[in-house]
C-alpha cells in the first residue's frame, strides 16, 4: 500500500526539461463513463474492527511524526493519509458504539465483535507463509475498511 501511495507523488515531483511540442490532434469525445458502484455497507462488527485498525494507523502518524519527517515530502503525504484514516476510524467506531448501544450492547462487547471480525479475516491459508498470509490479510482488510481498491 505504501508503494501505491508514494508512486503518484514521486511521479509528480519528477522534473523534465520543457521542450516545445507539436500540437496533438484533437481526440473525438468519449462515451460517458458510468459512475462507480456505491460502496458496500459495513456491518457493525466491520465498523468496530475497521475503526480500531484505522484509529491505530492515525494514532501512529500523529504520535510519531519523526518517522515521517526524515523521509521528505512523500512520507509527509503518507502521514497525511494515515491521519485521514484515523479520522475515518473514529467515525466508524462512534457509529459502531452507537449501534451497539441501540442493541443493548456494552462498548466492550462491540469492540470484541470488531476484533472477532478482524481475526476471522486474518486466518492463514494452507500453503502460504506467515508473511504471505499477513500481506494478503492486510490488503483485504485495508480494501474493505477504506474502500480503496489496490490491484
Amino acid at each position: 500500500m505504501v508503494a501505491f501511495l508514494t508512486v503518484g507523488s514521486a511521479q509528480a515531483s519528477t522534473t523534465q526539461t520543457a521542450k516545445p511540442k507539436a500540437s496533438a490532434p484533437v481526440a473525438p469525445p468519449r462515451a460517458p463513463v458510468a459512475p462507480a458502484a456505491p460502496a458496500q455497507t459495513l456491518s457493525n462488527e466491520e465498523k468496530a474492527g475497521c475503526g480500531a485498525v484505522l484509529m491505530i494507523l492515525g494514532q501512529v502518524s500523529t504520535s510519531y511524526p519523526q518517522l515521517f519527517a526524515k523521509q521528505g515530502q512523500d512520507a509527509r503525504g503518507i502521514q497525511f493519509v494515515l491521519e485521514a484514516f484515523g479520522a475515518k476510524g473514529r467515525m466508524m467506531m462512534d457509529e459502531a458504539f452507537e449501534d451497539g448501544a441501540q442493541r443493548g450492547l456494552k462498548p466492550s462487547k462491540v469492540y470484541e465483535e470488531g476484533l472477532s471480525f478482524l481475526f476471522e479475516n486474518a486466518q492463514p491459508v494452507a500453503g502460504e507463509t506467515a508473511e504471505q498470509g499477513g500481506r494478503r490479510a492486510a490488503m483485504a482488510l485495508m480494501q474493505r475498511c477504506t474502500g480503496i481498491q489496490m490491484d
